[in-house]
């Protein structure tokens, strides 16, 4: 059965809201064959770049090594290429490991920075194998995340000097969307690094793309429903520049009476 829109107090319909999706009961987590790959290259001591699809669990790769890090006693370091990404995963990594164990240092922050999970800025990554190369000492790994911006023309340079300058005891775990010259990338950072880098890649998109358009008051409308609105408000637009011009050709016609 067809649903009917809400009518507005003008004749002006709603768009529908989505109906939130049913929540399924908690499963036993059980990882795809591409994540459990990267973890045992990683646990054998490997560099790793993973890519694959945005959605698909690469998060969940940094997770099971923080977990194998912070458990060995040894610290890490997570980059991000933005502020806003660093500050979520700072309070996302501070809920699982614990706020004690989590340290955040970006250009604007300094908290904890003694922790052994340390999240930051690649270019604060970058400055730090520079200026403080002993401050990385106990470090065993550090992950990039959004690898791909190794190929932006502005920044990409902090990623491909951290990559050549981070000291030489740290692997490396790259995580990206799906890039077609993994193999290139791999291949330069065996050079550079002197070692053997495993690529672990996923085409399979777990969660599918959806194009969506978000109305002015929030509503998450499909096409439909997207070009129905946009209809809607050029009605409304004509029928003020309407009453506008009445207003004024009544204006006019008292002023010349």
């Amino acid at each position: 059965m067809v649903q009917k829109k809400e009518t507005g107090a003008r004749g002006k319909r709603r768009p529908r809201r989505r109906r939130s999706k049913i929540v399924l009961p908690a499963a036993p987590l059980k990882l795809d064959r591409f994540q459990e790959e990267a973890i045992a290259a990683l646990l054998d001591g490997y560099t790793v770049l993973v890519a694959a699809p945005t959605g698909t669990g690469k998060t969940l790769i940094a997770e099971k090594l923080l977990e194998h890090i912070l458990a060995a006693g040894k610290g890490a370091v997570y980059t991000s290429p933005i502020k806003a990404l660093s500050n979520q995963k700072y309070r996302d990594f501070g809920r699982l490991f614990g706020p004690e164990r989590v340290g955040l240092i970006t250009g604007d922050l300094s908290i904890n920075e003694k922790a052994p999970l340390l999240v930051m800025t690649t270019e604060i990554f970058r400055n730090w194998c520079f200026a403080n190369p002993g401050e990385l000492e106990h470090t065993s790994h550090v992950i990039f995340d959004e690898m791909h911006y190794l190929d932006d023309p502005e920044r990409g340079t902090a990623w491909e000097e951290s990559i050549i300058f981070a000291p030489p005891h740290m692997k490396i775990l790259g995580l990206s969307a799906t890039v077609p010259n993994i193999q290139e990338i791999s291949s330069w950072m065996a050079e550079v690094r002197g070692e053997v880098v495993k690529v672990i890649e996923e085409r399979c998109r777990a969660v599918p793309l959806e194009i969506s358009w978000i109305a002015p008051g929030g509503d998450v409308l499909d096409e439909e429903e997207a070009r129905e609105e946009i209809a809607e408000r050029q009605e409304i637009r004509r029928w003020r520049r309407h009453r506008w011009n009445d207003m004024m050709a009544a204006g006019q016609e008292e002023l010349d009476y």
